[in-house]
């Protein structure tokens, strides 16, 4: 179904606010997670590995340091742009996502918290606010792969779903310790990036796990979603998107046998998780399209009203630019390596 179809079907025009407006907010949306899941990502992922650093637990934090204030903005920024877009769609999801959203805002608090303490405090105490900055990445990196196995399993509450939505969530930590290691490779050299690559080697497998279960899931939970793909129109882009995604995990893992020969090596699993992330993204997204709960409300019902919905455009036009151009300024030196 092209656009001028959906627009037919809605009573409207591809030209009409009440059409395209959402649609652009959406668009704007997806656009945070992906920059959120890859940047805010890493940072997650890299405190993750502290428990198995060793010596390098203090570099570990100080390397995340300069992204810190940043990136505790993507959380609440996205929640909110997706209040003020999609309030009844945002009042459903918060109803059933209470939990993991409460494991998300808890971990989030916990890691701001601790990392901040932890500058300021005496070297006796480090070691503590370092274990609860631990705590804080495994809540959100967990309440995110949980909210994510809710909505992959459609809500649904009974026992199975309920286990598959928490083994989703064990999936999603470890994809972002494959990313926060994929990133040390390409950040760091010397025996620290000697560590990162084993890292990653014992995660890849996992994390290619993790993201099969997500496409099984939202196949066999949603009969709907499984029709979309088994289309003969739809087919010939849904399968070689699955292949694109599993050849991109099993070219990382042969890229990691040769990360530590050459910087440009050293980058490329980084810059293909985030290709992996786009992809990965784009798919939930066409999935669940025209839903943004899928079987629940649309795209169209769950805006407040176009009038409200204006104001929330307006704003984005004015701001995004500027935001945009002080994203590339403040990680403008994150794909750089650094010299031991």
């Amino acid at each position: 179904m092209n656009m001028n179809e959906l627009a037919g079907l809605l009573g409207l025009s591809v030209y009409d606010p009440v059409f395209w407006m959402p649609l652009l907010c959406l668009g704007v949306f997806l656009l945070m997670v992906l920059l959120g899941t890859v940047f805010d990502g890493f940072d997650l992922g890299v405190a993750l590995w502290l428990p198995f650093a060793g010596e390098h637990k203090d570099r570990l934090v100080n390397l995340l340091g300069p992204w810190r204030n940043i990136n505790e903005f993507w959380l609440l920024f996205g929640m909110v742009f997706f209040l003020a877009a999609f309030p009844k769609a945002w009042g459903f999801v918060f109803s059933m996502m209470y939990w993991p959203l409460v494991c998300i805002g808890i971990g989030a608090l916990l890691r701001n918290v601790s990392f901040e303490f932890r500058l300021r405090s005496a070297d006796s105490l480090r070691r503590f606010w370092m274990l609860l900055f631990f705590a804080g990445s495994v809540m959100n990196a967990f309440g995110q792969g949980w909210l994510l196995g809710k909505l992959v399993v459609g809500f649904r509450v009974e026992e199975g779903y309920g286990l598959f939505a928490l083994l989703v969530a064990f999936g999603m930590l470890a994809l972002y310790m494959l990313l926060g290691a994929a990133w040390l490779i390409m950040r760091v050299d010397g025996g620290l990036q000697q560590e990162a690559i084993g890292w990653a080697k014992r995660t890849v497998r996992v994390a290619a796990g993790g993201v099969i279960a997500i496409m099984a899931g939202m196949g066999l939970s949603n009969m709907g979603i499984f029709y979309k793909w088994a289309l003969i129109d739809t087919f010939s882009v849904v399968f070689p998107a699955w292949v694109v995604i599993l050849s991109v995990f099993a070219l990382i893992e042969m890229l990691l046998k040769q990360a530590h020969k050459s910087e440009w090596l050293s980058r490329l699993p980084f810059l293909l998780l985030i290709l992996l992330a786009g992809i990965s993204l784009g798919g939930v997204a066409y999935s669940y399209f025209p839903f943004l709960v899928y079987d629940e409300l649309s795209l169209w019902d769950s805006i407040d009203s176009i009038v409200t919905l204006r104001y929330v455009v307006w704003g984005m036009i004015m701001v995004l630019p500027v935001l945009l151009v002080y994203i590339a300024w403040s990680y403008g030196d994150v794909f750089d390596k650094l010299r031991s």
